[in-house]
């Protein structure tokens, strides 16, 4: 593997933020959902050249620091278009749930749907896989055997769909699309712990009975 991921959890749902960097200190931050302060000194202090913002999806928890890092380092954001409504009202869902705010919406600068991310981020090789369930927009990230998957699968868990832009049949559908990458593919879920395809498949009951 030529990249090197750190995992920062944060907010009071511990969501997970990645930094991604490979070995020429290139770095995407996958889902900066809150304490900036962390994610910009670790960048820093490791001397990585932040290149993009990349959102697997827009729920308040996973969108909070974006704005504050856009201007840190001048760089843009890319967002599944299906999404942008959910990340517009950020605020209201942030007041709901979490009693926070208000979180500054950022400007997307790129939707998946709309381009091909490899135009614009040539020093990784990123596919994106479009698997809405949880939200609307939700999307994969396979980099190299890595699979960013935000809140559609986690470690012994699926994707909640009683929130915004939910659906149990959607999700279904991509899970099965997830479930036929290599049992050995990595994932770097939106909370909790990594784990890899084939450990799901064997352990996570949910995702099982999704298939």
């Amino acid at each position: 593997m030529t990249i090197s991921i750190k995992q920062i959890p944060n907010g009071k749902w511990k969501e997970n933020c990645y930094v991604v960097s490979n070995v020429n200190n290139d770095a995407l931050i996958i889902d900066p959902g809150s304490d900036e302060i962390s994610i910009i000194n670790f960048i820093k202090d490791n001397n990585l050249n932040a290149i993009a913002i990349i959102n697997t999806h827009a729920h308040y928890d996973h969108v909070g620091a974006i704005s504050k890092l856009k201007d840190e380092f001048l760089i843009p954001l890319f967002l599944h278009s299906r999404d942008e409504k959910l990340l517009k009202a950020a605020n209201l869902y942030a007041n709901l749930f979490d009693g926070i705010g208000p979180i500054k919406i950022p400007t997307v600068d790129y939707y998946f749907d709309q381009m091909d991310i490899q135009d614009h981020v040539a020093d990784f090789s990123i596919k994106v896989l479009f698997t809405p369930g949880h939200t609307w927009g939700s999307v994969c990230l396979q980099i190299e055997n890595c699979l960013f998957t935000g809140d559609t699968l986690l470690n012994a868990k699926i994707g909640r769909v009683d929130l915004p832009g939910g659906d149990a049949p959607t999700l279904k559908k991509s899970l099965i699309i997830i479930s036929k990458l290599p049992h050995q593919t990595n994932i770097y879920p939106g909370h909790g712990t990594s784990s890899t395809i084939g450990h799901e498949l064997k352990y996570n009951n949910s995702f099982i009975q999704a298939l």
